[in-house]
């Protein structure tokens, strides 16, 4: 230190400048700044321009999607058969004053006037269509038929469906621009075989088509978490106890007074479905967030199904939300399965084997009787 100290006092005495102790980097210039980032808006663009072109994205999610979609069409199709004619067939003409108010144009009104018979046969149709879109089968023509199809029947008596027909109806038309059938379908079978490309224009539609998939989504719950937050019920933090008491949505009254007989547990889910629908939207931005995000969002529906009875609302929102999830996860829980099925299946009981009965034991019955061979000259029996 003594050394560094005269070192100094000399070349301070010899007029030569001293550097100074403070060592510490200036902060850039704003010059410097947009010099070493002049080239981020084009690495920005370029990066766009490759996830839009690059490859077909979500492909298991919306696999996913369409099979649970699917299902759920079907089984709303198959279960309203028997009052199928009484709410959307001839026997729905009650309707008409709000059918006018609603203004339906051409192809959805074509059931409007429709008699017994093509009501039906359009009922046929749409249920095979939900089971052709089900299985993934020329879906490029299939799922604008299914929209066309199913809105029409949807269309006559708007009042008794529930906000999972409407978002279904949405989904629909972004679904015929998104290649749904790239994975777990006929399709997709079909174009192994035929080595079919897949063009550029193709991907882009594709993606595109996710896009307004994930955006309708937020949009949806954004919009419902805001609405909700305005209500002096929900932000007293009442609101779930009203609807689970009710004779429209107490569907299991047992489950609902179990669900609402303690105070803290109603504040906390009324709460709890507030928050996580304003805040899904920017949870999607880091993968950590996203996940709580999905479970969250499928606990809420998976309460919407049981203790509302809505079901098909709630199933056609949580297939929605497959597309969220990444195609690794999807692979992992197939195989899951898979291996559980085999499991399940390798514990059951096997048939026991027929046990042989005594005629089955015989020789007789067994096999044939040997033909008789012929005396040989060694074996005793030759005359003397």
């Amino acid at each position: 230190m003594e050394m560094k100290n005269e070192k100094i006092d000399e070349m301070s005495s010899n007029n030569v400048a001293v550097p100074s102790e403070d060592t510490s980097a200036q902060p850039p210039t704003i010059r410097a700044w947009l010099r070493s980032n002049r080239w981020a808006p084009v690495k920005f663009i370029n990066t766009i321009l490759t996830w839009f072109v690059g490859n077909r994205h979500a492909d298991y999610g919306l696999a996913v999607m369409r099979i649970s979609t699917g299902t759920l069409t079907l089984g709303w199709l198959l279960l309203n058969i028997p009052v199928a004619a009484r709410i959307w067939g001839p026997g729905s003409a009650y309707w008409d004053g709000f059918r006018e108010i609603l203004g339906y144009q051409w192809p959805l009104d074509l059931l409007r006037n429709a008699g017994t018979g093509p009501f039906w046969l359009w009922y046929a149709v749409t249920i095979v269509l939900a089971i052709a879109f089900l299985l993934g089968w020329r879906t490029r023509i299939v799922t604008p038929l299914l929209f066309v199809f199913y809105a029409g029947i949807n269309a006559q008596n708007v009042t008794i469906a529930d906000g999972g027909n409407y978002f279904l109806r949405i989904m629909l038309i972004y679904l015929v621009f998104a290649d749904i059938s790239r994975r777990w379908s006929l399709d997709s079978r079909r174009r192994a075989k035929k080595n079919l490309k897949e063009t550029e224009t193709g991907t882009v539609l594709h993606n595109l088509a996710l896009i307004l998939v994930v955006g309708q989504l937020c949009l949806v719950y954004l919009e419902a978490g805001l609405y909700k937050v305005q209500g002096l019920l929900w932000q007293n933090g009442t609101a779930m106890y009203y609807p689970l008491q009710s004779d429209a949505y107490g569907v299991f009254p047992w489950l609902s007074d179990m669900a609402t007989n303690f105070g803290p547990v109603v504040v906390l889910v009324t709460y709890f479905s507030v928050v996580i629908q304003i805040a899904f939207p920017f949870m999607l931005f880091n993968k950590f967030t996203r996940r709580i995000a999905l479970v969250g969002i499928l606990a809420m529906h998976l309460g919407i199904a049981v203790l509302m009875g809505l079901p098909f609302f709630s199933g056609v929102m949580a297939s929605a939300d497959a597309v969220l999830v990444s195609g690794t996860t999807w692979v992992l829980i197939v195989a899951w399965l898979d291996r559980t099925g085999r499991n399940i299946l390798g514990r059951l009981p096997k048939a026991a084997p027929r046990e042989k009965s005594a005629a089955d034991s015989s020789p007789s019955a067994a096999s044939p009787a040997p033909a008789k061979l012929p005396a040989t000259p060694n074996s005793g029996t030759t005359k003397d």
